[in-house]
């Protein structure tokens, strides 16, 4: 194929759909890490991020060509699956050791026609941003780690252009939570539905009521929510990941596919108990 030929091609797919199913998301995960992150998982990607890729991605909307700011990436793949998809790619992140493994990967994985890549050090409670001119934004499971989250809710109404929309996991309650992980690891209780590993900095973790989400997230910039949809009930959290067996959690990916496919659905049809995580999106009117 020529040059001129190649820029056909490339043009003629600028604009389309982009879809990230949960084996995709597999499949780019062993492309980014190799075939050992089967076996014994890297980045934290294992269950939860085998449901929310693939929601986010149909949440935004994503086309080709259209740029997204990810909010709180740390080491996550998700930001290079959508680079690989042809999306353009701002990477927020505070930790700058985490923001230089993000260049190192994209300079080790890029290849021709994937979308822009830029890693950003920031903190998202004061993103260097221009007002009003973000049109998707991200954020998966990682608004929770975040204290000062009230700043955060007013920076991500801030960044977002009028019908922009944000897509959003965060932790979950309905009532007030007074443990996490109760037997398995030490977390102790800091503030209202707030905990920090015992022994282990940096391990906030924040759960939300709908009160909370609308006070933070909604309110700031009036934003409208779409309906929530959860994960990880009382068999897949309450059976499985805050429990023992969570020791299997980073291992053996191929069984995680098996439970976002056939478990998780199963279980949000039928089960009323609260989700571990909620995911929802909120758009600028």
């Amino acid at each position: 194929m020529t040059t001129t030929e190649a820029a056909v091609v490339e043009r003629a797919q600028t604009g389309r759909p982009v879809r990230l199913s949960a084996l995709r998301s597999i499949a780019y995960e062993v492309a980014l890490n190799g075939w050992r992150i089967l076996r014994e998982t890297v980045n934290d990607f294992s269950l939860w991020r085998i449901i929310e890729y693939p929601w986010s991605t149909e949440a935004l909307q994503l086309r080709r060509g259209e740029l997204v700011l990810d909010i709180g990436s740390g080491t996550s793949s998700y930001p290079h699956m959508l680079a690989k998809e042809g999306v353009d790619v701002v990477v927020l992140e505070l930790d700058a050791d985490r923001v230089r493994w993000q260049l190192a990967k994209r300079l080790a994985t890029a290849r021709p026609g994937d979308g822009r890549f830029f890693p950003l050090v920031a903190s998202a409670t004061a993103m260097p941003i221009r007002s009003d001119s973000i049109t998707k934004l991200a954020a998966i499971s990682s608004l929770e780690h975040i204290p000062d989250d009230a700043a955060v809710g007013a920076e991500i109404g801030r960044v977002l252009a009028q019908g922009g929309v944000a897509a959003l996991t965060i932790p979950y309650t309905s009532r007030d939570r007074e443990h996490f992980f109760k037997g398995i690891r030490t977390f102790v209780q800091v503030e209202r539905n707030a905990f920090v590993q015992e022994g282990k900095a940096g391990s906030f973790f924040r759960f939300y009521t709908d009160a909370d989400i609308e006070r933070v997230y909604m309110r700031p910039a009036n934003l409208r929510i779409s309906p929530q949809r959860g994960f990880g009930r009382s068999i897949l959290n309450g059976r499985y990941h805050e429990t023992k067996l969570t020791k299997y959690w980073r291992r053996f990916v191929l069984k995680d596919l098996f439970l976002a496919l056939i478990v998780h659905p199963l279980e949000e049809r039928f089960d009323r108990s609260d989700p571990l995580y909620v995911m929802f999106t909120l758009r600028k009117s």
